[in-house]
């Protein structure tokens, strides 16, 4: 019995002294990880601190060098002969030129005389052109100020007269000619040209480069405390962030009161010209601002702002917590001896659950993966089936248009024999039969050497204009010979020349040109050349039936026709020419053609039909991996 009570004591003194212990470890371990928790949160919010600097630094930079170019491009504009010399035409295509260049900031450039008013204005349509064309501008300071000191101008920020708030930069456009010989003339003024940068396009270019790791806003202010950008914040651009109505919506959003006029401090001290940062404490979490003006050669033009929430420290923070309270869980279950035994079963069982869970997941991956290939194999299937369906109808229009022209010949060469009076008159019969035979016989050939990879391309010099006038010529006289009530109209931006196969570009044309004469019944095709982005493209707009929803989606591949009288195999062929060099191919509705509704005048009425249009490069070397045409296609 006494041995019983000494064992029972020594037990339960072991128990006490494990359980110290682990009381003891656990006052420690929660020290420990309190210490590592704070650590760990001050190099979270270093880190904050420090990315937002950079950002601010990095993204001035990059926008003082995008406006520094926006104003060498109109310096340049400025100084160029056609602008001095009043040589509008010329004038106009390098304005125009210069604006595309630095498009993704600007909207426009414009062009004034010494009085101020409009010669010209990049990126509008002529209708817009001719209702803004002299209007006067003289009373704008990018007007007044460069006219005065002969010198380039950064704006603030100004509502234009279509009430969109934009930024200019200015340059005036300075006449040396009979400037004295001790240099003292200035030179005269005859007039300036500007460039306008759309608020939004600006917040847009701001956006693009933030970086997509960074968790942080942007704002943007000009050098008298105009709001022009904050994220998530437009409503307010053009006011001042000083002014009685956007301190109102400050002290409606943050809190507390401190925080707010500990901001306004921030923002004078900043459009002062000085680089920093400020840990602002907003509505219960801490934001670091960052601060950098915009120096636009020499003098600051803008300033921008970079904030950035303290997620990174607060997430770290609660992270440590969990551990410590499971470090502090493990040692309290260690010392906890009396309950050993259901810990080893706890985690026997939480094995076996694993293991189970395991084979579980393996069997149902298994499944999973065995349902999609049946439904790989169900795709595969209808696509065999719907390959078959198109091979069937290819093979039935195939014989039947074979078969036209074929029974035709031999009706003819019967006929010729019993009436030699119309010799004449059969032998040409004869001869267009022979011609659609020959036709049909080519675009199947043309298929089967596309598939197998075996034709190549003959590149050589080709003048667009040119190439379509000759095929335009053909096409008037098969409308003409049709009897067809359709005016064909040829648009073009003078002489394109590309590097292509004259002879298979000349194959999409007159297959594009003479599927909108099958279609239209009467009206007008127009065939359009045009070049962008360094592409030449040519359109074929018809006012037809327009393109069947049917097949619509599958109108570039084979066999893709509602015709009776067509294999559906051109437009296939078209685009494989295209795209051998190195170009694309589309069609739509006109219905869905928003351009064309866009520059519709009120009063005409809508137009039907469809426009096919490829794109081709312009004096680009052919991709060889592409040149699977061979020289002798006939």
């Amino acid at each position: 019995m006494v041995s019983k009570k000494r064992n029972l004591r020594a037990n339960i003194i072991i128990l006490a002294g494990i359980v110290g212990i682990a009381a003891i470890l656990s006052i420690l371990s929660y020290q420990y990880s309190n210490l590592i928790s704070n650590k760990i949160a001050d190099i979270a919010a270093n880190e904050v601190r420090s990315n937002a600097r950079i950002e601010v630094h990095d993204i001035s930079q990059i926008l003082a060098n995008k406006l520094e170019t926006v104003g060498a491009l109109v310096q340049t504009l400025a100084e160029s002969p056609a602008v001095h010399n009043n040589e509008y035409i010329r004038a106009h295509t390098v304005i125009n030129t210069r604006q595309q260049s630095s498009s993704n900031l600007t909207d426009f450039y414009m062009w004034l005389n010494k009085d101020g008013k409009i010669n010209w204005i990049s990126n509008i349509n002529q209708s817009t052109y001719q209702k803004y064309k002299g209007t006067s501008l003289s009373y704008r300071p990018y007007f007044t100020v460069p006219k005065v000191t002969h010198t380039e101008y950064y704006s603030s920020l100004i509502s234009s007269n279509d009430r969109i708030p934009r930024l200019y930069i200015s340059y005036p456009v300075i006449n040396m000619t009979g400037r004295s010989i001790n240099g003292d003339d200035n030179g005269t003024f005859t007039g300036l040209v500007v460039a306008s940068v759309r608020l939004r396009a600006l917040g847009d270019f701001l956006n693009n480069q933030l970086s997509p790791q960074f968790n942080g806003t942007i704002g943007l202010l000009d050098r008298n405390g105009i709001i022009l950008y904050a994220t998530g914040g437009q409503q307010y651009a053009g006011e001042n962030v000083f002014g009685n109505n956007f301190q109102s919506v400050l002290s409606s959003l943050i809190h507390p009161a401190g925080s707010r006029i500990l901001l306004n401090e921030i923002l004078k001290k900043s459009l002062q010209g000085n680089t920093g940062s400020a840990d602002i404490l907003i509505n219960g979490k801490v934001n670091t601002i960052a601060y950098q003006p915009v120096v636009v050669n020499g003098k600051n033009f803008l300033t921008l702002y970079i904030t950035a929430q303290h997620t990174l420290a607060r997430d770290a923070s609660a992270l440590v917590g969990q551990q410590r309270s499971f470090t502090i869980l493990i040692i309290a279950t260690i010392g906890a001896v009396a309950f050993i035994i259901a810990f080893l079963v706890f985690s026997w069982n939480k094995r076996l659950e694993a293991v189970v869970n395991a084979r579980t997941g393996d069997l149902k991956q298994a499944n999973d993966s065995l349902a999609k290939s049946n439904k790989q194999l169900a795709i595969a299937n209808e696509q065999l089936k719907t390959h078959d369906k198109m091979q069937n109808e290819f093979i039935n229009i195939a014989s039947h248009e074979m078969k036209t022209p074929t029974q035709a010949i031999l009706g003819y060469s019967t006929l010729i024999q019993r009436h030699p009076e119309k010799q004449n008159e059969m032998i040409q019969a004869i001869s267009r039969n022979a011609v659609r035979l020959q036709r049909l016989t080519k675009d199947i050939l043309d298929v089967t050497r596309i598939e197998t990879q075996s034709l190549k391309l003959n590149i050589e010099k080709a003048n667009l204009k040119e190439l379509i006038s000759e095929i335009i010529e053909d096409q008037r006289n098969e409308i003409k010979a049709a009897n067809k009530d359709i005016n064909l109209v040829f648009e073009y931006d003078g002489d394109i020349e590309i590097d292509a196969d004259k002879s298979r570009l000349a194959q999409v044309i007159s297959n594009l040109i003479s599927n909108a004469i099958k279609f239209t019944k009467k009206g007008v095709i127009t065939v359009d050349v045009e070049t962008k982005d360094g592409s030449a493209i040519i359109s074929v707009r018809d006012t037809g039936q327009g393109i069947d929803p049917e097949i619509y989606p599958r109108i570039f591949s084979k066999f893709a026709a509602k015709s009776e009288t067509g294999t559906g195999l051109g437009l296939f062929i078209s685009k494989s020419i295209v795209e051998a060099h190195g170009g694309r191919i589309w069609a739509q509705n006109n219905s869905s053609n928003r351009r064309d509704v866009l520059n519709r005048k009120e009063g005409d009425g809508f137009e039907e039909g469809a426009t096919f249009a490829f794109s081709i490069p312009v004096n680009k070397p052919i991709d060889e991996s592409n040149r699977y045409w061979e020289n002798d296609h006939h």
